[in-house]
Parts: structure tokens; sequence; C-alpha cells
């Protein structure tokens, strides 16, 4: 069984996307709207991937989230990583990219896609 962590706060995006995941056999969807211990909950429910939420404004902003990535690859490095970043955010954008090239992530979406793409996306990962 494949499992999938969503780390975000936005609950209507994650219900959404939990929805789209549910019918399909061989998936587990976990939410998990608390950063400080997802790496808990990676652990603890076997998640073989971690879409994280990169916040727009607040504490966990690109910076915080490359870090919990950064500590998330040591300390499940089979987990694979994406982050769900806001399109608008330039230099945030560049650090994905980056990060994405120096596999420090695996991959990143943006917030406007659909909920559709983001499950086919976690769905090939």
């Amino acid at each position: 069984m494949q499992t999938i962590l969503l780390v975000m706060l936005r609950r209507p995006v994650a219900q959404l996307l939990m929805q789209q995941l549910h019918d399909v056999p061989g998936v587990r969807s976990i939410y998990e709207p608390d950063y400080v211990k997802f790496g808990e909950s990676v652990a603890s429910y076997g998640a073989d991937i971690a879409l994280i939420e990169v916040q727009e404004s607040g504490k966990h902003d690109m910076a915080d989230c490359l870090s919990l990535c950064g500590k998330l690859r040591k300390q499940a490095p089979g987990c694979r990583v994406l982050l769900l970043c806001p399109e608008q955010d330039e230099p945030g954008v560049t650090k994905a990219m980056e990060a994405k090239r120096d596999g420090r992530i695996d991959d990143f979406l943006f917030y406007n896609a659909t909920t559709d793409y983001m499950t086919s996306k976690l769905l090939a990962m």
C-alpha cells in the first residue's frame, strides 16, 4: 500500500485530494496540519510521499519547508517529497527549482494547479 501524507493548512484542498485518492486501490492518504510533527507522521504511517504546502505568509515559508525537507531526507530517505508553492512568489519558486535540481525535493506544484492535476502527480510519483 502506498501512503501519501498531505502536510498543509488548507484543509479544503486536503479534503478534496483525499476524496479523489479514496477509491484508488492500494493508496491511502493522511492529512497532517502540524508541520512540527509531520516527520513523526511520516515515520509512524510509513509515508511514501509527502506533499508539503509552502505557506504564503507565516512561519512555514519556503526556507522553513526546505529545512523540514532536509530533515525528512535524513529521517526517511525513501519518502518522496513534493512542495505546493505559491506561483507568484518568484524567489520561492527559484528556491524550489534549485531544491529539485539539487535533489532536496522530488518535485513541486503550484497553488493554482487543479486537484485533478495534483492527484495525478501524486499517483505518478
